[in-house]
């Protein structure tokens, strides 16, 4: 059985750095395996997008665009600055690829 010291170090251990590289590359192929999340990549492109614009060019609905959107913010591929969306360091690198 594990004492209280060993638990908390169980629990607040970080992941390697083989488990960290896997997690980030999942979390890549997620994001461009999906059609929707390629489609706001490519629209958002070099240069950013409104959400007006997004939604005319995508024809989504808004909670399909709310839903997918929040998960490129939440991978750190997406940032928002004053009501337009642009891709990060690592969105563009994905950008490049897709």
């Amino acid at each position: 059985m594990l004492n209280d010291d060993e638990l908390d170090d169980l629990l607040t251990a970080k992941p390697s750095e083989r488990e960290r590289v896997k997690t980030e590359h999942e979390l890549i192929h997620k994001t461009a395996s999906h059609p929707v999340r390629r489609q706001l990549i490519r629209e958002i492109g070099a240069f950013g997008a409104t959400k007006a614009e997004l939604l005319e060019r995508t024809e989504l609905d808004g909670k399909v665009f709310k839903y997918h959107t929040e998960f490129l913010i939440n991978g750190e591929f997406l940032n928002i600055m004053e009501d337009k969306y642009f891709l990060s360091d690592k969105g563009l690198e994905l950008l490049a690829n897709i």
